[in-house]
């Protein structure tokens, strides 16, 4: 199964990035590679948007419970 995500809008783009990104950061919670105040620190570092912030900690908890 192959997608080109480029012929997709902007926001589209980022909302698959942003579900990658927390979906692997689950993942390595889980695996014990990576603590939860780790991925906070991350998050609240490198995106200063709020709404970002808020979006990437919610599918982090949502990925962290599959």
């Amino acid at each position: 199964m192959v997608h080109n995500i480029a012929v997709r809008t902007k926001q589209e783009q980022e909302e698959i990035q942003y579900d990658l990104m927390t979906s692997y950061w689950a993942y390595k919670e889980k695996r014990g590679l990576m603590s939860k105040p780790e991925i906070f620190k991350y998050i609240h570092q490198n995106y200063t948007d709020v709404g970002v912030q808020e979006h990437l900690i919610s599918r982090y908890e949502y990925y962290k419970t599959l």
